[in-house]
């Protein structure tokens, strides 16, 4: 069970990482006034992905964990609460797909930031909070 929550610590670096390059990609085609292309389509759907695969580590850790000392405290409910919400926001880019390019290039960033500060959120709702950000 260690080995799970060291993978849900380390898959939260590459979540960041492959955040800041959609954020720069989405940044480039918006204020360059580019097309809506295949790379920034990609970075936008390995970002969700990314966020999937944290969920579903999350969610395996946070039952195996409970079963496993018979409860379940409460800061971890809130932070997969918080946590259900950012993966609901990193899907919201499909909601628009068929929008013209400036406003899903727009759209896209403020997901990727959106998601970003609940995540922070979520990670501070754990006890230790920021100390968490250790790599």
């Amino acid at each position: 069970m260690e080995t799970l929550f060291h993978i849900h610590s380390g898959v939260r670096w590459l979540i960041v990482i492959v955040a800041v390059m959609t954020f720069v990609r989405l940044a480039i085609g918006y204020f360059g006034r580019q097309p809506y292309d295949r790379s920034a389509r990609g970075l936008v759907a390995l970002f969700s992905t990314f966020i999937d695969i944290q969920i579903l580590l999350g969610l395996i850790y946070f039952i195996w964990s409970g079963i496993d000392n018979d409860y379940w405290p409460r800061a971890r409910f809130e932070h997969m609460v918080v946590m259900f919400v950012a993966a609901f926001i990193a899907h919201l880019p499909v909601r628009w797909r068929k929008s013209p390019d400036p406003l899903r290039y727009r759209n896209d960033m403020l997901v990727v930031l959106v998601v970003l500060v609940v995540v922070f959120v979520g990670v501070v709702l754990l006890p230790g909070g920021t100390a968490r950000w250790e790599f």
